[in-house]
């Protein structure tokens, strides 16, 4: 179960609302856990207002491009070394 007040944290700090900050735990775009580090949670959380707010894009497309996004930089990553 995760922590309301972390929930209401992420969502003042990262400008979205606890309803969206919830639906992209659902979504697994973000995972909140006792090893996550609030910084890193909130860069993430800010990349999603980001780009719902930019692009309109719907929670659902947001985490789709999270992903796609994540699995260019690990690609990345892997051609430098």
């Amino acid at each position: 179960m995760v922590d309301d007040d972390m929930m209401r944290r992420l969502a003042r700090s990262s400008g979205l609302s606890g309803a969206e900050v919830r639906r992209f735990v659902e979504l697994q775009v973000v995972v909140v856990g006792p090893e996550r580090h609030e910084q890193a949670l909130l860069r993430r959380l800010r990349r999603a207002r980001r780009l719902r707010r930019d692009l309109g894009l719907s929670p659902d497309a947001v985490a789709i491009i999270l992903r796609l996004l994540d699995r260019i930089e690990a690609l990345e990553r892997a051609a430098r070394r």
